[in-house]
This record gives C-alpha cells, sequence and structure tokens, in this order.
C-alpha cells in the first residue's frame, strides 16, 4: 500500500476498469466501494446458517425496496464472529458479473475497495482517491463516497459509535474537514500505520480480518452450499430445528409488518383528530407539543371565564341539577359576589351526597355546610354553599 496525495492499492491489489488491468494470481481485484454498500440489519440473535440469511434478505428487500433479480446480498463479519453477524453487503448483480469476468478466475479476491485498507482495533482508516474518500471503521464495516457525503457519514458514525476510535489513519487525504472533525471528537489523527503505536493501539494491517473470505465472486448464499454437504441422516433432527426457527422467524416478520401498519393508520387517525379539533392549519411538527400548546390556551381562557363568573352564574348552573333530581329550594341567598348559600330539603342523608357529587361533576366548588333532620319529619334540611371551581392560579 502506498500514501500519496491519492491513495493507490499496492503491488498486491489491481483496480478493476483502469487501463484493462488484468490481476495475477496473487493479487487481489479492488472495485469502487460506492457500488458496494455496507447495511446493518437487526436480526435475531440466535438465528444462524441460511435461517438468517433469508430472514436478512427479507428485511432488507421488504424494507430498502429492493428485487431478489437485481441484488446480491452477501454476509460480512469480523474474524470468529461467525452465524452472528449483522451487516451485510449489498451490490447490483450485473455489476457484479461484469466485475467477475474482467478480474477472472486466477486473483485471490474481488474487494471493495474499503476493505483493501488497513484497519486494526481502535484505528479507523480514511483514503482519498481521486474526487472520493474511502472509510473503513471496523474490520466488517465500511463505505466509499463523494468526499462532502462521506464527511457527513464519518460525522455520523462518530456520534452513534458505544466506543469512539483512539485514532483516524488518514492515507494520502488531504480534507481539512477530516481534521477539525477529528479534534471535535477529541481524536488522534496518524498518517502511518506504525504511528498507533505510540497511541498504545494495534499497528493497522492490510488483509488481517479475513477479508479474503468476503471475496465478491463467491456464491452469496454460502450457508446453503455448506449445508448440501454436511447434512447426514443423523443430523436431520437439527435440520428441522433450523427450519424451524426459520419459520419462527418468518411469523415475526409478518408480525413486525403487522404492527407497523397497526402503528402507521393510528398515527393517521391521531393526525385527523388533531386537525379537527386542535390544529386546523399549518404543519403537524410535533403534535405532543402542539396538542399541549393548545390546551395551555383554552386553559388561560376557562380561567378568565371563571374569573367574571357571578353568583347568579352559579345558581343558574345549579338550577338544573337541582330540577333534574326534584330537589325542594327553600332559600337561595348571595353570600358574596361569587358564592351562593342553598337552603335545601332532601328525602335522606344519601341524597345530600349524590346531589353535591352532581354539583360538583357540574363543575361547581360545593361544601356541604350542614345537614339535620327536619323536625316532625324524616326529611333532611341541608345548607350547601356553591363557588366557582379553584384553578391551579387561585390564592
Amino acid at each position: 500500500m502506498t500514501q500519496n496525495a491519492t491513495f493507490e492499492a499496492g503491488e498486491g491489489f489491481v483496480m478493476l476498469g483502469r487501463d484493462g488491468a488484468q490481476p495475477g494470481p496473487q493479487q487481489v481485484a479492488v472495485v469502487p466501494g460506492t457500488e458496494v454498500s455496507v447495511l446493518t440489519l437487526d436480526l435475531p440473535p440466535g438465528l444462524r446458517g441460511q435461517a438468517r440469511e433469508q430472514v436478512a434478505r427479507r428485511q432488507l428487500l421488504d424494507r430498502a425496496g429492493l428485487t431478489p433479480a437485481n441484488t446480491q446480498i452477501r454476509p460480512i463479519y469480523a474474524p470468529k464472529q461467525g452465524d452472528s453477524w449483522f451487516r451485510v453487503m449489498v451490490a447490483d448483480t450485473a455489476v457484479l458479473e461484469r466485475w467477475k469476468k474482467a478480474a477472472g478466475a486466477q486473483c485471490r479476491a474481488v474487494l471493495p475497495d474499503y476493505l483493501a485498507l488497513p484497519i486494526s482495533i481502535g484505528v479507523w482508516t480514511v483514503a482519498a482517491r481521486d474526487d472520493v474518500l474511502m472509510v473503513r471503521t471496523g474490520a466488517d464495516d465500511g463505505f466509499t463516497a463523494q468526499r462532502e457525503l462521506a464527511l457527513t457519514m464519518l460525522e455520523m458514525q462518530l456520534d452513534q459509535a458505544a466506543t469512539p476510535p483512539g485514532a483516524i489513519l488518514n492515507l494520502g487525504s488531504r480534507v481539512e474537514a477530516l481534521a477539525m472533525l477529528a479534534k471535535i471528537h477529541d481524536i488522534a489523527v496518524i498518517t502511518a500505520p506504525a504511528a498507533a503505536k505510540a497511541l498504545n493501539l494495534p499497528e493497522p494491517k492490510v488483509l488481517a480480518h479475513g477479508e479474503l473470505d468476503f471475496d465478491l465472486r463467491r456464491d452469496p448464499q454460502m450457508a446453503r452450499a455448506r449445508l448440501a454437504k454436511q447434512v447426514l441422516p443423523w443430523r436431520w433432527p437439527l435440520l428441522f430445528a433450523v427450519m424451524a426457527a426459520g419459520l419462527w422467524s418468518a411469523a415475526q416478520v409478518v408480525e413486525t409488518r403487522r404492527i407497523e401498519n397497526r402503528t402507521a393508520m393510528l398515527n393517521a387517525q391521531t393526525q385527523t383528530l388533531v386537525r379537527e379539533n386542535f390544529v386546523p392549519t399549518g404543519p403537524l411538527l410535533d403534535m405532543r407539543i402542539q396538542v399541549s400548546q393548545v390546551l395551555a390556551e383554552r386553559q388561560l381562557r376557562a380561567d378568565a371565564w371563571q374569573d367574571d363568573i357571578s353568583a347568579l352564574d352559579l345558581f343558574a348552573t345549579a338550577a338544573g341539577v337541582l330540577n333534574s333530581q326534584g330537589v325542594t329550594t327553600d332559600q337561595v341567598s348571595t353570600v358574596s359576589a361569587k358564592e351562593v348559600a342553598l337552603d335545601l330539603t332532601l328525602p335522606d342523608f344519601a341524597s345530600v351526597d349524590r346531589l353535591a357529587s352532581d354539583l360538583r361533576a357540574a363543575g361547581l366548588t360545593v361544601d356541604v355546610v350542614q345537614s339535620r333532620v327536619s323536625d316532625g319529619s324524616a326529611a333532611v334540611r341541608s345548607e350547601i354553599r356553591l363557588t366557582a371551581p379553584l384553578t391551579e392560579d387561585s390564592p
């Protein structure tokens, strides 16, 4: 590998498509990483082999809108990670066929350019080639993109990384924004792999992390081929278990899709209700905040109405409740401008409690001053005082 203003592959690598170069038996053919994306999937941890590949394929095709006819999906994983992988390389089938034909069958492997970069634990690598940046953020992760887009993607990965790198190895990139990005995240920038040792980090190496296993010429359905060679009669129970896991995973995918559709429907209904009752015009940016603001404004208007309420208003509100229950009103008196006293005759004490509850339900503040049995009668005389309902700002 060399380090210039523009990063180029060394003697062990050949860039396909440049001057008709044909890789030799000991060389690795390198293809543009812009056409081979590494995507991260959310796969069940217990899923293995062919079932894991099938779920990964279905998940990716459903979410990205791709078709099996023109898309190849290949698992990519760190050393010793085996069947617990959760990243895949995705490329166009026609482009892959063109690369296979150009590379031939004699070279060691056909790899996307970012997998040709040196890498180690705690060190990410960035290199420039023409107008693109190649970035490798781990043994099983990397990307190639136009410089501005690549820097944006790198910044997103730095922000989301659970463990940021200890250093960024810059090979031939003279992008000032890269140095600024590293400074913001307090990450050292080195320009040679050997410089990592001074930071107590392992020296990044090329093709030392199982990269040759990700040869783009190989059959992407690796588990299917392996299964055909290894299944013996005494292993059929294990095969049935794998099939059951696949069926379970498919059921999980269907259930997830049903929940997503249900959620989308509820969101649409919620938006409709918000439009009808709270935010008739304008964009719906954050419905919870917008509805809370409308409710707060309505509460303020309600509080202002309560400030203007009179004793007559209180009695008018109470009159409907008294009439519905057939209560005998002996006397009505105004205690203050916003308080009314009622002298009532009711059949029993339970009727007093029901009346007080109904008056409160009508929005009034009720104080049962006293209730007593009338002389020579089973009826109960009760004195009740009514005021406007209290608000949070009421003293």
